[in-house]
């Protein structure tokens, strides 16, 4: 086992209160994401009805949304963060969260601007171009 600023350290012939202590210790120091600003979708897949929860910490986000309720994904661009996150054209916008406001607000009971704005409100925060 090693992690980033500690030596490596074999559990081979270490019992199981000893292995996870080092563990712990470990882990201990890595990032927390909860403590970067973040924006998070989840999203509906029309054609499996599976929700599915996607958080993006840089912008852009990489998608193109419908300008009307509900909210869909219209455009997912190549190579961005929503490409490699598997968000496909047509997926609903169900809830959003962000960093200022971590419950995720159900959408469907909002008005189309209510909702850009929240989501605006949250790609504020993440660190990236505009």
């Amino acid at each position: 086992v090693e992690f980033t600023g500690q030596d490596r350290t074999s559990v081979e012939d270490k019992d199981y209160a000893t292995t996870s202590a080092l563990l712990q210790r470990g882990v201990g120091v890595l990032p927390h994401e909860t403590d970067r600003p973040y924006l998070q979708l989840t999203l509906l897949n029309p054609s499996t009805k599976e929700e599915l929860v996607k958080t993006w910490y840089t912008k852009p986000l990489g998608l193109t949304f419908s300008p009307s309720a509900p909210i869909k994904v219209k455009k997912v661009d190549k190579g961005t963060r929503a490409w490699e996150l598997g968000v496909k054209e047509g997926m609903e916008i169900k809830l959003v969260a962000h960093t200022d406001m971590p419950t995720p607000v159900d959408i469907y009971a909002k008005k189309y601007d209510e909702v850009m704005d929240i989501i605006k409100t949250g790609m504020g925060r993440l660190a990236g171009t505009p």
